[in-house]
């Protein structure tokens, strides 16, 4: 995913009204949310590419992922009964 830029404008009146403090707190609360955002819109992305993958398996590919599941099965249960004693 490519990086985005976000710019935020605001008026010069109120950066001269605010403390330096305040602007600094104001900018990590952007910063914040904006990486919150990315995030939220990655794992959007991600599911929405999984679901795709998903709908566009033929019944081969569908029978072929569950023998394959079928194989591991038993070494699954064996690695599940060793972690959880």
């Amino acid at each position: 995913m490519l990086p985005q830029i976000v710019r935020i404008e605001l008026p010069g009146m109120l950066l001269k009204r605010a403390r330096i403090r305040a602007v600094e707190e104001a900018r990590d609360l952007v910063t914040f949310l904006l990486e919150e955002y990315v995030q939220e819109l990655e794992k959007t992305q991600c599911q929405r590419a999984y679901e795709a993958y998903y709908n566009s398996r033929t019944p081969e590919d569908e029978a072929e992922e569950r023998n394959l599941l079928a194989d591991f099965a038993f070494a699954d249960a064996e690695v599940s009964g060793e972690m959880g004693s």
